[in-house]
């Protein structure tokens, strides 16, 4: 009776949040030297950090194939059998010469006020998330009476699902 269960994930932020608060040293000491720095325009800095992937795939193809068959089978007074045996085996490849290739751009904008201390970033990466659950208690009874008519007896389904519905509780995973 897992279906009597949602399951969900939660935000819990970024790992770039720990450098917030930071001076310039630390986060040189941390992530190493930007790959540029910029104006903020407020009197400030901000350190870029970027990192770029290429992928590139190719479209192939290959093949094998094998045929055996028996031809003839004559049978002669004597008990004696003519026949013949062919077999054939092989490999094809192929390429057709289409590629794709993308390139992928991570960043991180460390902004740094007029203290070289950091007040904000920016990033495509590093997000965090926690995985939960809540019981679904509509749609476990609902799968109680159903199982009780065409699958499993009552004897069963019934203190199952009371359990897990007080566990659920006690636990506050009710889904709302």
């Amino acid at each position: 009776m897992s279906s009597c269960y949602s399951r969900y994930y939660t935000y819990k932020g970024n790992i770039h949040q720990e450098a917030v608060g930071k001076s310039k040293n630390d986060i040189l000491r941390s992530y190493g030297p930007p790959e540029r720095s910029q104006d903020d325009g407020a009197g400030g800095t901000i350190m870029i950090y970027e990192k770029f992937t290429q992928t590139t795939i190719t479209n192939a193809g290959a093949a094998t194939y094998g045929r055996s068959a028996t031809e003839g089978g004559v049978v002669y007074g004597n008990g004696g059998i003519i026949g013949g045996s062919q077999t054939q085996s092989g490999s094809i490849s192929s390429m057709n010469g289409i590629s794709q290739t993308s390139t992928d751009k991570s960043y991180c904008y460390l902004f740094l006020n007029q203290n070289n201390q950091v007040y904000d970033f920016k990033t495509n990466y590093g997000a965090q998330y926690s995985f939960n659950k809540c019981f679904q208690p509509v749609t476990t009874w609902l799968g109680v009476g159903m199982s009780c008519l065409l699958i499993y007896p009552a004897i069963v389904t019934i203190p199952w699902a009371t359990v897990a519905h007080i566990q659920a509780k006690k636990k506050g995973i009710m889904c709302k």
